[in-house]
This record gives C-alpha cells, sequence and structure tokens, in this order.
C-alpha cells in the first residue's frame, strides 16, 4: 500500500530544488553549434546543445527545413547524447534550416540558428551565433578536402559587394560595430563561392557604474555635529567664565590697596 508522506500539504525539498533548477535551466537555455560556424560541408559532423554544462533537461531540440517542420531531436535527423547534446554524424543539404531550442514550460524558446549545408566546395567560415560589439573577428573561405592547409586566396563581399580590389586570405576585424552587419560570402578562383550567410552584431552591454564612496551613517553624522556644537559651547562659557573672573580678581585688587 502506497502512503502518502506529504499528505498534509508539505512539500518534498528535493522536488522543489529540482523545480527551481529545471527553472533556471530553462531561462539560461541557448543553442550553440560545434564547430562554431553557420555553413558546412556535406558529410560533416554536427553537434548541437541547449544550455549551459549540467542544464540538459527540460528543452527539446528543434528545427525547420525546407522539407520538414518543427522536427525534434532525438528524431530520424539527429541522435542525442548525454541528455546535452544532439548530433548528426553526416549532414546533407536537406539539413539546412533554422534550428532552436523550445520547451513546453510557458512556451519559452532559446536563440534560433541558421544552419546551411553545401554540397559546393567553398564554404565562408562566419560564427553562428552574434558577435560583440568591440570583438575581434576573422572571416575565412575554406575549400572542401584542404584541411590542415593555409586559407586560399579569395574574394570576399558584404552584401553583394567586393570588400578590396584583390584576393585575401581573411576578412579581419579589429573591433566589429553594428555597421558590420550584414549578408556575407566569399569566391576562390577555380573552385566556386560559397553560400551567404548572415553577420549579426549585438550590443556590448554598458559596464556598471562606479560605486560611490560609502556615505557616513546619518546618526554618526549626527554625533559628530553636536559634539562639535558642544565643544563650541564649552568653548565659549570657558572664555565667558575665565573673563568674568579675571575682572571680578581686578575689582578686588583695586578696592583693597595694600598697607
Amino acid at each position: 500500500m502506497w502512503v502518502d508522506l506529504l499528505s498534509d500539504g508539505g512539500e518534498d525539498p528535493q522536488h522543489q530544488d529540482r523545480m527551481e533548477v529545471t527553472s533556471l535551466c530553462l531561462v539560461l537555455s541557448a543553442l550553440a553549434v560545434h564547430p562554431d560556424r553557420s555553413q558546412f560541408f556535406v558529410y560533416d559532423r554536427v553537434a548541437l546543445t541547449c544550455g549551459p554544462p549540467g542544464c540538459s533537461g527540460g528543452w527539446t531540440l528543434q528545427r525547420n527545413t525546407s522539407t520538414h517542420a518543427a522536427r525534434t531531436c532525438p528524431s530520424a535527423w539527429g541522435l542525442q547524447t548525454n541528455g546535452s547534446a544532439c548530433v548528426i554524424d553526416t549532414v546533407y543539404p536537406s539539413d539546412s534550416g533554422v534550428y532552436w531550442c523550445g520547451s513546453e514550460l510557458r512556451g519559452r524558446s532559446s536563440n534560433s540558428l541558421n544552419i546551411t549545408v553545401t554540397d559546393s566546395d567553398v564554404i565562408l567560415q562566419s560564427p553562428a551565433l552574434p558577435v560583440t560589439e568591440g570583438d575581434r573577428l576573422t572571416l575565412l573561405c575554406a575549400c572542401r578536402g584542404a584541411r590542415g592547409e593555409p586559407p586560399p586566396a579569395a574574394f570576399f563581399y558584404k552584401d553583394g559587394a567586393m570588400i578590396g580590389d584583390r584576393p585575401a586570405a581573411n576578412v579581419t576585424f579589429a573591433g566589429v560595430s553594428r555597421s558590420d552587419e550584414g549578408f556575407y560570402r566569399c569566391a576562390v578562383p577555380g573552385r566556386g563561392e560559397s553560400p551567404r550567410s548572415w553577420l549579426a552584431v549585438r550590443v556590448a552591454a554598458e559596464p556598471p557604474p562606479p560605486t560611490p564612496p560609502p556615505r557616513p551613517p546619518v546618526p554618526r553624522l549626527a554625533c559628530v555635529v553636536l559634539l562639535v556644537v558642544l565643544l563650541v559651547v564649552l568653548h565659549v562659557l570657558l572664555v565667558a567664565v575665565c573673563a568674568k573672573v579675571r575682572r571680578k580678581v581686578r575689582g578686588d585688587a583695586s578696592g583693597h590697596p595694600q598697607s
């Protein structure tokens, strides 16, 4: 026979702790992709994770592609590992689409990522997640089968306009700004060009204002002021008494001449 030990309205502390941790994980849920880029070659391996380490529950990884809508992992397209990651061992162009972490609790969802899988020979290596204003950023062009080799010289484009007037190994932003947002792609002579990817730039968080110096407590300040006032009053009274005594001494001396 089952006996409900909490029938008196009490709450299991461990259950409450699990609920609090789950709620925190849902708040901190954020989708990340490994390796951190938005374009992949056919047959690449891609891993997607939701939330910070230790927050593996309470979410489902979902995606929308050109062939299927709102498919969750694990399913035919991904394998869930260790409860914290969804791995696609071999990606195809049909895996291109929007990915995000969702939860049935309060209908919350994380940031979304656009992933592009191409069967061409060239991809643009750009970050999948938004970069922060002021960060250093380098865009590279990669060719299929050229792992471990230096990046090829390529033409880079932003919003359809070529960057520079000659091929370069990369495009580097010493401090990226909001004006650098846009669609980027690259082209390698003799190999082809990459798909385009959107580079998102988020505003840097403002530093907290400096902490003002501690103000003395009001009672202590009042005591100091009162003490100063008392010292001044005592000083004035002392001076007055001394003057009065001095005048009296002088009067007594003048009224009693020496014999």
